[in-house]
């Protein structure tokens, strides 16, 4: 019969082989935990954020139709500054000293934008491009007084074309940017490129002088999307985390 002193350590509690596998067990499900809810958070910052800057072309073309005049929606890439003010006759779409700001507010940090066909900033990341001739006019939205969009010249700017083919993760509204690209502002969570990203789309006018707003994210092949053709779809989105 074993003595007092000899009674094994698990009769009376945890050993501590067992408490340190405890432990280890409490951490791994902390750390994962805090990754997730880092995930989750960085993810509806970043949908916020689009959102806000739909929401600023929204308010433009509202702009334009209330004043019936053209209203311009610059986007300055150096200054991470979006501004709105309503032209005056005759319309340059340019901001002269004596066109006030109807709006100015600045890119959150959480957003890159990013070109459609690289990591890099460039002409295509806000591709509204050429006015009047001018191809010096470049990363602006020109709403018309009826709310349609003043169509911008530059070949980087032109409309999308309609996916050729529609399925389930790339429905009938959405928009295929090949081969030249289509315009936009295209606003991405990473400054790299390639699939792993998560891309957005903010136009106007994708299929008629309407007017309408698009809010729509990229879908590559490999996620769902056709293959060779850059698609653009509305939500449920897809995310890469």
């Amino acid at each position: 019969m074993n003595s007092l002193g000899d009674r094994p350590a698990s009769s009376g509690g945890f050993t501590s082989v067992e408490l340190i596998v405890a432990m280890a067990i409490v951490v791994s499900v902390f750390v994962f935990t805090l990754a997730y809810l880092h995930t989750i958070v960085r993810r509806e910052r970043m949908k916020t954020a689009v959102r806000e800057i739909y929401s600023l072309v929204l308010a433009a073309r509202m702009q334009a139709v209330r004043r019936d005049a053209n209203v311009v929606l610059q986007i300055d890439l150096a200054k991470r500054e979006l501004t709105t003010w309503a032209e005056s006759a005759p319309a340059n779409f340019v901001r002269d000293a004596s066109e006030s700001l109807l709006n100015a507010e600045s890119l959150p940090s959480l957003v890159s934008v990013r070109s459609i066909s690289g990591p890099a900033d460039g002409a295509d990341a806000v591709a509204f491009d050429g006015y009047a001739g001018d191809p010096a006019l470049v990363d602006r939205i020109v709403f018309g007084s009826d709310g349609a969009i003043v169509r911008p010249q530059a070949a980087n700017s032109c409309a999308p074309r309609r996916p050729t083919t529609v399925t389930g993760d790339v429905p009938s509204t959405s928009v295929n940017c090949l081969p030249t690209g289509c315009r936009g502002i295209y606003l991405a969570d990473r400054a790299t490129g390639g699939p792993n990203r998560n891309l957005f789309r903010i136009s106007v006018d994708d299929f008629g002088r309407v007017g309408k707003a698009s809010l729509l994210k990229w879908l590559p092949p490999e996620q769902g999307g056709n293959a060779g053709e850059r698609d653009f779809v509305p939500p449920p989105w897809k995310w890469v985390d």
